[in-house]
């Protein structure tokens, strides 16, 4: 075991706590646990991925964990309760003082923002002295997570604008809140979590108020819940991008094999047309053997701008949909220009290379690859745009059906695009 005494540990950053016990085996987690105050413990749990606190909470006896997750930040243990089953989850929920919190954020669907914001802030009110609202911030200033930005309601709740702790101080006796209160932007607890995310970068804010429709003053979403939501939502479009299902890390690896192997199976018959088309123009590729050695080039080119052009779309569509089509016009046009830049560079090198390959046709095959370049990398932003624009107008997730789709289809349609062109050009058939 290694050598640490009591004093380092209650010294130590929960972070740092959270990392060490993940290193633990089960006899030194037990021991140090049993030493460690509840107030640390909860904490700690607080910064492990949730799924991962659940297994170690799941150890302790149902008092204990209630007083560990009424200790969390309300967000915290949502996202820890979220993780449980239902019987699990309602007989915890029956211990905890902060049921009524807590329960209201279980409400939420994992993508809107009511489901991570934090119950706990600072209100004050417009007719508020500056001194007694500073009096009310040092009493209430341990019972929050910041205080730093302070929000000024109305007597029955509804959000009017903020107040910074900078200028509460600054700020002298005899002077009400209202004079010194500013505008604020809030986002609605139904409100999508990526588009609050978004807004909180175009607002530089720390922290952003969460209403209801009226504008009722229900909580606070802070950066760093934000960005930890922010990172996992680009993991799972980056999982989506590949065709695989959520991290599958801790699977084991013939379920991980099962769950993968319906979409390569999709791929894989999406992908006999390919070998089709090639047995098609056996005769043009007998008769010029050297259209083999571009062809990767082509294939290689028209992929790779459709997968550009598709996560454009898709962080467009994720912050402003309406947008997605009027960026695709700029991206054909980028395609354009791009590929003919890029098909007269391959109309040089398919020249120079003919001609030491000793090609009969040199200057045809020339043109065969450098036109076929570009008219792919026209198209390639086509299918880029089209398909999830499609796919989001018929309601599902424009991630799942994307990247291997998308490569798959535009290899489909540069082989028809070269071959038809070598056989007209080159008069293979």
């Amino acid at each position: 075991m290694e050598k640490i005494t009591i004093e380092t540990l209650q010294n130590m950053h929960p972070h740092d706590l959270s990392e060490l016990f993940l290193k633990w085996d089960a006899d030194e987690r037990h021991y140090w646990m049993s030493l460690l105050s509840t107030q640390q413990l909860s904490e700690m749990f607080s910064y492990l991925e949730p799924e991962i606190a659940v297994e170690f909470i799941r150890e302790l006896d149902h008092t204990l964990q209630a007083q560990l997750i009424d200790l969390m930040e309300p967000d915290d243990a949502r996202d820890l309760l979220f993780k449980m089953d239902d019987q699990e989850k309602q007989e915890i929920l029956k211990e905890l003082e902060s049921q009524d919190k807590i329960s209201q954020l279980l409400s939420y669907d994992e993508d809107e923002s009511g489901a991570h914001m934090t119950t706990d802030f600072i209100s004050l009110t417009p007719e508020m002295d500056v001194k007694t609202a500073t009096k009310q911030v040092i009493t209430q200033a341990n019972d929050v997570e910041t205080i730093s930005r302070l929000f000024v309601v109305d007597h029955a709740g509804h959000f009017l604008g903020t107040v910074t702790l900078k200028r509460l101080i600054k700020t002298k006796s005899p002077q009400l809140i209202q004079a010194i209160m500013e505008d604020y932007p809030h986002v609605l607890d139904t409100e999508p979590i990526e588009e609050t995310i978004h807004k909180m970068r175009d607002y530089s804010a720390f922290e952003m108020p969460v209403c209801n429709q009226s504008k009722l003053l229900l909580g606070m979403i802070m950066m760093d819940d934000a960005l930890d939501t922010y990172h996992k939502e680009a993991t799972e479009d980056y999982e989506k991008l590949s065709a695989l299902p959520e991290a599958e890390q801790e699977e084991h690896f013939s379920r991980a094999a099962f769950r993968r192997l319906p979409w390569l199976l999709i791929l894989l018959v999406l992908s006999i047309p390919i070998a089709y088309i090639t047995t098609l123009f056996e005769e043009v590729l007998v008769a010029v053997a050297v259209l083999a050695f571009f062809q990767p080039l082509i294939l290689d080119a028209a992929g790779d701008v459709a997968t550009q052009t598709l996560a454009v779309t898709l962080r467009i569509l994720t912050k402003n949909p309406k947008d997605a089509l009027k960026n695709g016009g700029k991206e054909i046009l980028t395609g354009f220009l791009t590929g003919f830049i890029m098909g007269v560079s391959a109309f040089v090198i398919a020249y120079f290379l003919a001609k030491q390959m000793n090609s009969a046709q040199p200057l045809a095959l020339a043109i065969v690859v450098g036109l076929s370049l570009w008219v792919t990398v026209i198209i390639a932003p086509v299918l880029g745009v089209l398909i999830p624009v499609s796919i989001d107008k018929l309601g599902f997730d424009p991630a799942v059906a994307s990247g291997p789709f998308i490569t798959t289809l535009a290899d489909l349609i540069s082989l028809l695009v070269f071959f038809g062109l070598a056989t007209a050009l080159l008069g293979g058939l």
